[in-house]
């Protein structure tokens, strides 16, 4: 495919990330009430290559942290095999195949913390919405049943702050919706493997 971009910072990313693919994919769900663009390049400036709609599955290919502050997904739609660039608020990443549950967490008066407990299986996830201000600390515990469980989680702006099964701090840079998601690693999500989990979140 021969690429045209308006400078060479952004020919150069595009040819490094989407020529260069992952040994695995993740999946996404386009996010929107209405079309979402899809770019040729990782930026609003880039021509759009074609559009999806809110709801639309994808399989991401790789991804990059652009300029703009946004974390930007190289995306396939598995129909038509048309594939393209989407901003990181525009689609919401993880096992979506599986089923995904939202839960906002909410802290009762005078406190910092609270826990919430689940179980996720194959490709299922389970996502938590967190809202904290720019400068708090946001702390995430885990006690499962499974190795194999793992958090990640994403700042307001989409991009990935973490991805591991241990306990996390992070003195956050944005203010806003902070998505802390429970699932299984990728390589135990079509193997039938099942997790149960108590999670305690706290901002302070």
């Amino acid at each position: 495919m021969k690429l045209k971009y308006g400078s060479a910072f952004i020919t150069a990313l595009v040819i490094s990330f989407a020529t260069v693919l992952p040994a695995f994919a993740e999946t996404g769900t386009l996010q929107g009430s209405g079309r979402v663009n899809i770019r040729e390049a990782p930026s609003t400036s880039s021509s759009i290559q074609h559009y999806g709609l809110g709801g639309d599955r994808v399989t991401i290919l790789n991804q990059t942290n652009a300029p703009d502050g946004y974390r930007w997904y190289f995306v396939e739609f598995p129909n038509s095999g048309a594939r393209g660039w989407v901003r990181g608020d525009l689609l919401r990443v993880g096992g979506n195949y599986g089923g995904t549950s939202t839960q906002r967490i909410s802290f009762a008066p005078g406190t910092l913390g609270a826990t919430v407990g689940g179980k996720v299986q194959g490709a299922q996830s389970r996502d938590y919405l967190v809202n904290a201000r720019a400068g708090q600390t946001l702390s995430l515990s885990t006690v499962g049943t499974s190795s194999f469980l793992q958090l990640q989680v994403f700042a307001p702006n989409g991009s990935i702050l973490y991805t591991g099964s241990r306990n996390w701090s992070k003195v956050l840079r944005q203010s806003g919706d902070y998505r802390v998601r429970a699932r299984l690693v990728p390589e135990e999500q079509n193997a039938g493997t099942a997790a149960e989990y108590s999670l305690t979140v706290v901002v302070r």
